[in-house]
């Protein structure tokens, strides 16, 4: 998960192997984390640090001010205004800003630009503050009326500010749970009495988080604060580089404080360490010698001190002997590598033993990182159709989350807040003596068993025994027929071809899946080979591509044809189950399609054959079902109500904005809206922004 880039770990890899034999072995018997970082260190050499300017000599330069290509964003993003595509005129002169050397005229233009921008976008009081911004860089006087017009223009339409006082956090356990320890399971949650479906079991803060980039204009990286993942158009750089950015100078300057004064040097090169690697130099930066002091036991800590918090991440599993002695050491190496760059350009106090603790976390963070998902729009909001869809925006590491063990079929769902805070509610009820579990990543809902096992046991060094993996069912399922996929000639379902072995320490014969996944048809005797089936599969993934690419682009009748010809092609004799995954998908793009074109009426029809193959994956009540039914539920709204039409916006989520055409069923909305809440409820609370928007759906029906 998140290692270094592949060059770095081809050269780290040619490292160990060009090793003296004697050195590989007393590398494998080191048992202290300190021991392996000063084995490694004893063998990185300025070459392996030229190596790594090397390979992240490219994007480093993009890392660092340029005022010509700071222009260059300014006049796309001038295009773009011109085009009146506004949003994405604002992410143009946001890098423009981003790149822009301190006090520049560039600097000052690009944020007189992006104030324009944001104009536009109704976002008046962000505008204003670029408007001051521009005038603090040195914006040319003979324009400054342009700004002061601005100025007036926003001040005329801001209306009296009726924010909220931020609300008390809620932080911790909930006191019906217990953390727990036998040899089998080591520290897991418990229930000490019944947990309803819904109820809070745990909110947490991360301890260190670093935000994810997903590359391209509208990439998370540029629509969202590195510090507090906040999502704003008006993003502030920092001063030293071009890629770290923030909500405010606030989250700006805390940050600087706690890591970034020593990443910003770095620029690419520690992005090209891996995220995990970052993140584990910023848990040891943030923790200092102190933190790392008094979790290692050498010296006291208060213990509502930041250093008792610390204590939590320092003592989380870190599998050192479990890891393979060459991840030990590209891990190792990578650490060495940075301590020698960042030896070079100033390093924090202490520097030697903050590298150790930062292998240290590394090594952690590979069974102990946490995703932060969010649901984010695909693409820019001024495209005329926009999906969102659920997205990974950074890693975290959390330390009470941490306590939980993984199940694939999990009776906790995660919801994430404002700076990653992440809240743990039951799925569903609870009893007393029941271990309370979370899902690491293999879902019983998206993979067979077999899979599953062998990643956890590959990534965090354990054989599942949860009820999804022991029961036995779901391979009977797989076994006996339920693939999914359909005989075009019979209608039922093929058969994953088993192969009648011998089983010699059973001394009995055995029934095994065909390693090249061949199915048949029971009825007919019709065969196809895993290859055959796998091209199939593959063709349908090809054709939603191509759908999406044509919605993107504005041409909802386009993709609705290809998906309906993909819909109800046979390829070699065999379709699919309405209850496959790929049948989902393929609905709901059409479903997103007719949407586009104003059509709910049929958008709701198929999306809500969509949300059948949902709840035979996940299941009825599942997180996944709620996000299903609170489209379904806009949909039907959209076809209730007229308004003025503007753009229109299919979501993977629920809509911010009633943008409607046509009149339909208010019956229908009504009676969707109340299931759409209370799943949303369950799995989000009650005070989410869907589930309000949804109250405020239903009230709006009933006037």
């Amino acid at each position: 998960m998140d290692l270094p880039c592949v060059p770095w770990q081809d050269h780290v890899a040619q490292k160990w192997a060009g090793l003296e034999p004697e050195f590989r072995e007393r590398f494998k018997s080191l048992l202290e984390i300190q021991d392996v970082f000063e084995g490694a260190l004893s063998v990185t050499t300025q070459d392996d640090v030229k190596c790594l300017r090397s390979i992240s000599a490219e994007a480093h330069r993009h890392t660092q001010k340029d005022g010509g290509e700071a222009s260059a964003c300014r006049e796309r993003g001038n295009a773009s205004f011109k085009s009146r595509k506004y949003t994405e005129a604002a992410l143009h002169y946001s890098q423009g800003v981003c790149l822009s050397p301190r006090s520049s005229e560039q600097l000052s233009l690009c944020y007189a630009n992006r104030s324009a921008a944001l104009y536009h976008l109704q976002r008046y009081q962000e505008s204003l503050d670029d408007v001051s911004e521009a005038e603090r860089s040195g914006y040319p006087s003979a324009l400054a009326h342009k700004l002061e017009k601005r100025r007036a223009q926003c001040l005329a339409r801001l209306s009296p500010s009726d924010a909220r006082a931020d609300q008390k956090e809620r932080s911790g356990m909930s006191p019906k749970v217990t953390v727990q320890f036998n040899p089998e399971k080591g520290r897991h949650a418990v229930a000490s009495e019944t947990i309803a479906p819904g109820e809070v079991i745990l909110s947490e803060r991360p301890y260190g988080l670093v935000l994810v980039a997903s590359g391209g204009a509208s990439g998370c990286e540029r629509r969202r604060c590195h510090a507090c993942l906040k999502q704003t158009w008006r993003l502030v750089a920092c001063g030293g580089c071009s890629y770290a950015r923030y909500c405010g100078a606030r989250c700006r300057d805390a940050a600087w404080e706690q890591h970034h004064r020593w990443e910003c040097p770095l620029g690419a090169r520690l992005a090209a360490t891996g995220v995990l690697a970052q993140l584990a130099l910023r848990v040891a930066l943030k923790a200092g010698i102190a933190g790392i002091r008094a979790a290692a036991g050498e010296v006291a800590a208060a213990a509502d001190s930041p250093a008792a918090a610390y204590a939590s991440v320092f003592h989380l599993l870190h599998h050192l002997e479990r890891h393979s002695a060459s991840m030990r050491f590209l891990c190792a190496v990578t650490v060495a590598t940075l301590h020698l760059e960042l030896g070079a350009t100033g390093p924090p106090p202490g520097w030697r033993m903050l590298a150790g603790a930062a292998l240290r976390h590394l090594l952690q963070l590979r069974c102990n990182a946490q995703a932060v998902i969010a649901l984010q729009e695909r693409g820019l909001s001024d495209a005329p159709v926009q999906s969102i869809e659920e997205r990974r925006v950074a890693t975290a590491v959390y330390p009470k989350l941490s306590l939980l063990n993984h199940s694939c079929r999990p009776n906790t769902s995660l919801t994430f807040g404002a700076g990653g805070a992440v809240t743990l509610r039951a799925a569903s009820s609870i009893h007393a003596g029941r271990e309370v579990a979370h899902c690491y990543g293999p879902h019983s809902g998206r993979m067979v068993a077999g899979q599953r096992r062998r990643l956890l046991q590959e990534q965090y060094f354990f054989l599942c025994g949860c009820e999804a993996c022991a029961d036995g069912k779901e391979e009977e399922r797989s076994q006996g027929g339920q693939s999914g996929l359909l005989c075009a000639e019979c209608n039922t379902s093929l058969l994953l071809v088993l192969l009648h072995i011998w089983n010699p320490t059973e001394w009995s014969p055995v029934n095994q899946p065909s390693s090249g996944g061949d199915h048949s048809c029971g009825l007919c005797g019709g065969a196809w080979s895993g290859g055959e089936l796998s091209e199939m599969l593959q063709d349908i993934r090809r054709d939603l591509d191509a759908a999406g690419h044509l919605l993107e682009s504005d041409k909802p009748g386009e993709a609705a044809a290809l998906l309906e010809r993909s819909r109800t092609r046979r390829r070699a004799g065999v379709t699919l189950a309405h209850t496959h995954e790929l049948c989902g998908h393929t609905e709901d793009a059409v479903a997103r399609a007719h949407a586009a074109k104003g059509d709910w009426s049929r958008a709701a029809e198929h999306l809500e054959r969509s949300g059948a193959a949902i709840a035979a994956r996940f299941g009825a009540d599942s997180v996944e079902m709620a996000r299903q039914v609170a489209k379904l539920a806009q949909l039907h709204f959209n076809a209730s109500v007229r308004k003025k039409t503007e753009n229109v916006f299919f979501f993977f989520g629920v809509l911010t904005l009633w943008r409607v055409t046509h009149s339909g069923s208010r019956a229908a909305a009504l009676s969707v809206i109340p299931e759409a809440r209370r799943l949303l409820s369950l799995h989000c609370g009650a005070l989410c922004p869907e589930v309000q928007e949804l109250q405020a759906m239903e009230d709006c029906l009933r006037c």
